[in-house]
């Protein structure tokens, strides 16, 4: 099964590839985050064939979630209707900083930890 994984954010998406054969997460790309982010995301869906996407949301070491949280949980929601693919959220907390400090494209980096986590749970 092919995955796409998300780091969410305000003005871009972070994403990586991976897959349940090999179980390694690879940074992808950085888009923008604006009108049409929806129908970009069904367009790199179908091209790169994915399966199955995972969404990482700001969860608190209390499990608590803030208003950012709650945004990336309706936009994981918009996602799977619009795309018609089961999207499922991880908790991505710190994602962005550890990438951040190893690597210069901090979104998609960002976006293959979450996802990498993902697939060692499989």
């Amino acid at each position: 099964m092919n995955y796409l994984g998300i780091d969410y954010g305000e003005k871009r998406l972070g994403l990586a590839k991976g897959d349940d054969r090999l179980k390694i997460a690879t940074p992808f790309k950085t888009i923008e985050n604006g009108p049409g982010l929806l129908n970009n995301l069904a367009d790199i869906v179908e091209t790169e064939v994915i399966e199955k996407i995972i969404v990482g949301v700001p969860i608190s070491f209390d499990g608590a979630k803030n208003d950012f949280a709650a945004r990336v949980v309706e936009f994981a929601e918009d996602l799977e209707a619009r795309i018609g693919l089961p999207v499922e959220t991880v908790n991505e907390v710190f994602s962005s900083k550890i990438a951040g400090e190893n690597s210069i494209k901090v979104d998609e980096s960002s976006a293959a930890l979450i996802l990498q986590t993902y697939l060692d749970r499989l």
